[in-house]
């Protein structure tokens, strides 16, 4: 399900390609605040999405920029959608833009639901990055003055085959002996498929990188999700694949710094 936050009228606001403003959040459920709410379980709660969250226990880039840059409050759009890939950025951009025209910062998270694991992953790569380098044109086409910022894969499978095996028992859906299947059996971790799952992630996300190049507006975050250890279970929500509130709020606090860095806030 699409989701959406505008300003208080509900109109498109700030439009003026001289002075951008306002934040829009393009990508896949890890956006989209899904499963992060004990009490809405199945759900999306867009009030705790890292990016554009407005939940204080968050604190979301989005927050973060409005506390620099007022102007910002009520020029947000999360448009992201759960298990999209990343063909479905053409359709994402103009519903942002419909929204915050001319928006500062532009944030994509892309790339999970990409990963197939059946051995043709390599194949698909120049498509992914093409597809991701269209969507960001089309974004700095809009907002020439724009900042977009493409997010890595949170944390590294290592880190959450780790978490999943303090559990009295092992997801049933890691334990299998397919391809990139973290667990060979209950609690014991196939290092091997972990390995190969997270050459898999850097691979797309070195294509990330080379979606930017030439784009002086698009940066990644240079690795700083990759980077975040995420073992501790309560950073987990319901389903144990996504985000709960407090992991929003640590993707938010490990991606801000280059967020800021690369939109020259210091």
């Amino acid at each position: 399900m699409t989701t959406t936050t505008t300003s208080a009228t509900g109109a498109p606001s700030g439009v003026d390609a001289d002075h951008p403003e306002g934040v829009i959040a393009l990508g896949h459920s890890g956006m989209t605040g899904f499963q992060s709410d004990p009490e809405h379980p199945g759900e999306n709660v867009v009030d705790n999405s890292w990016a554009t969250g407005t939940n204080p226990e968050v604190n979301s880039v989005y927050e973060r920029l409005v506390a620099v840059r007022p102007k910002t409050r009520g020029l947000v759009a999360n448009v992201s959608r759960n298990g999209e890939k990343a063909d479905g950025l053409e359709f994402q951009v103009p519903s942002a833009l419909a929204i915050v025209p001319t928006p500062s910062l532009a944030l994509i998270m892309i790339m999970d639901n990409d990963i197939r694991c059946d051995g043709t992953d390599s194949a698909h790569l120049p498509e992914f990055r093409a597809q991701v380098r269209s969507a960001v044109q089309s974004i700095v086409e809009a907002s020439p003055k724009v900042t977009v910022v493409l997010a890595t894969g949170a944390g590294r499978p290592a880190d959450y085959a780790k978490a999943m095996a303090t559990l009295p028992t092992t997801p049933v859906d890691l334990v299998g002996h397919e391809p990139c299947a973290m667990f060979s059996a209950n609690k014991k971790i196939n290092t091997a498929e972990v390995k190969r799952l997270t050459s898999i992630m850097e691979a797309y996300e070195a294509e990330l990188g080379r979606a930017c190049a030439g784009i002086p507006q698009c940066h990644t975050d240079g690795g700083a999700l990759a980077r975040h250890h995420a073992e501790r279970l309560e950073e987990l929500g319901n389903d144990l694949g996504h985000p709960s509130v407090l992991g929003h709020r640590e993707w938010a606090a490990a991606i801000w710094p280059s967020v800021a860095k690369a939109m020259g806030l210091g």
